[in-house]
């Protein structure tokens, strides 16, 4: 099974609120309180720059799947044990 080793995670509270790092409020762009715009399907999220043209987004979307490449890791079976 393949793992991917994410550069961070999204906690919620209990009342669903999230605290959006800085990190990613830097990459996106944004200052705490402004809106970061987002894209989705059925299993992926994609939080992205607002001030990004459609080129620039595909191309860091291409970007991102080298990195998420680069950050899977095989997972090694589990060893039977003879006895």
């Amino acid at each position: 099974m393949e793992r991917i080793k994410p550069v961070g995670y999204l906690k919620t509270t209990k009342t669903g609120k999230a605290h959006i790092s800085e990190l990613i409020r830097r990459e996106t762009g944004t200052k705490a309180g402004e809106g970061i715009p987002f894209v989705m399907n059925a299993k992926t999220v994609l939080l992205y720059d607002p001030n990004l043209n459609l080129q620039e987004l595909l191309a860091s979307i291409d970007v991102l799947k080298q990195d998420v490449k680069l950050r899977t890791t095989q997972k090694e079976p589990e060893k039977s044990e003879q006895r």
